[in-house]
């Protein structure tokens, strides 16, 4: 461990460690940018661009041959048939988050596939700079850098950009709305209410994740911000169930119902894991990750947020594209031990370090190298499961009924 901790301290062994992963943090951002000009399938232009049109996506995901019957949509789709590939839409968002992708549907597809790039750039920046501000705070600039450089490299983030996929953008929002309520910017409480409020309200455009994190905010007492967030969805919902002739009850359940195709297809999710009994673990999972947030001490943002980075990317479906969300619970793993942020017993803070950084390891490189085998699903799901209930036990012992 002394040896560890000297070559943490070298400055040659630190200049050359920035350089490498630098360097493999290039590469993995210009081959994701690359794969994402080629594809992002995942982009969802055309069930927005569908919407945008008075179309019912959750039909044309039922009936994809009468997609192509719309000429726009049918240029969407002749960028993937071009090139021998199957793409049909799978409206699996609800109506309220389709319309946040009205304004790239403005564009031609292959433009909103270049401009989704740029955008994902920009957020990914963003949200590196809004952890700094926040959660990462009393890290480091060199333990930070590596740290994000680590993500960057990684295969998830690379998976991220070239699919199209949409959590940097809700990530960011999210991360938006965490420093508006950490650091109230000199404006009117009202003000920064909103704002707060605005930005969960974009965020949940990856609910799958978002939708757990925004536990952190009933910790902070932001009851009226979340409550107004999802009023908004709702309200939203609403007035797109009218426009298109439908009921309310039939814009929730039309989404649900193309997104179940897709439950057995995650990652190391709960669903993926145990199949249909899912639901039960992920309900028992939720209660206490809402338990902590009425019980932990005052303080303890640090650990409430590993531990909802933690459970957010597998209480419900996700892929392994999502998992670099990982490198923002680094911020209490960041030295050879802890030093008692997570826990007081220094030894074990030293067992739960090492462990963080061999999820990570597995999640960013290993899974990829054995090509997302059985197997290898099988080993990352048991380390990380393992791990996540370790620090889970260790973040409860912090919990302790607060004055309300």
């Amino acid at each position: 461990m002394q040896l560890l901790r000297r070559l943490k301290d070298n400055r040659a062994v630190r200049a050359a460690l920035i350089a490498l992963l630098a360097v493999l943090a290039a590469v993995s951002v210009y081959q994701g940018a690359r794969n994402a000009a080629e594809y992002s399938q995942d982009l969802q232009w055309d069930a927005a661009k569908a919407l945008a049109m008075g179309l019912d996506p959750y039909e044309l995901s039922d009936n994809p041959e009468k997609a192509l019957e719309y000429p726009e949509l049918a240029a969407f789709y002749s960028m993937f048939t071009e090139k021998d590939l199957k793409q049909k839409m799978e409206a699996n968002q609800f109506p309220s988050l389709l319309v946040l992708l009205y304004p790239i549907t403005v564009l031609p597809p292959h433009a909103a596939k270049i401009a989704w790039i740029v955008l994902n750039m920009l957020f990914t920046a963003g949200i590196m700079i809004l952890l700094k501000k926040t959660f990462f705070e009393g890290v480091g600039n060199y333990a930070f850098s590596a740290i994000m450089l680590l993500m960057l490299s990684g295969t998830p983030y690379r998976n991220q950009i070239g699919v199209g996929q949409h959590t940097l953008f809700s990530f960011f929002f999210f991360m938006l709305a965490v420093y508006i309520e950490k650091k109230q910017p000199a404006r009117s409480k009202a003000a920064n209410s909103v704002l707060m409020t605005l930005c969960l309200f974009v965020s949940y455009f990856k609910y799958t994740l978002t939708g757990v994190l925004a536990v952190y905010f009933l910790y902070r007492k932001k009851y009226k911000e979340l409550a107004a967030s999802v009023a908004m969805h709702v309200l939203l919902t609403e007035a797109c169930a009218l426009r298109l002739g439908k009921s309310f009850i039939y814009m929730i359940t039309a989404p649900l119902k193309v997104a179940s195709a897709l439950e057995s297809e995650g990652g190391i999710d709960l669903g993926a894991m145990l199949g249909s009994v899912w639901p039960v673990a992920a309900a028992a999972v939720m209660i206490v990750l809402v338990y902590m947030a009425f019980t932990l001490q005052e303080g303890k943002d640090s650990i409430l947020f590993t531990v909802l980075i933690l459970w957010s990317l597998v209480v419900v479906y996700h892929r392994t594209y999502d998992m670099f969300v990982l490198s923002a619970a680094a911020m209490v793993f960041t030295g050879i031990a802890v030093n008692g942020h997570i826990c007081t017993n220094e030894k074990l803070g030293t067992v739960l370090t090492v462990w963080y950084w061999t999820v990570i390891a597995a999640v960013y490189f290993m899974l990829r190298v054995f090509k997302e085998n059985t197997a290898s699903m099988l080993v990352t799901g048991i380390i990380y499961y393992a791990f996540a209930i370790a620090v889970s036990a260790c973040a409860i012992k912090n919990c302790r009924i607060r004055n309300r």
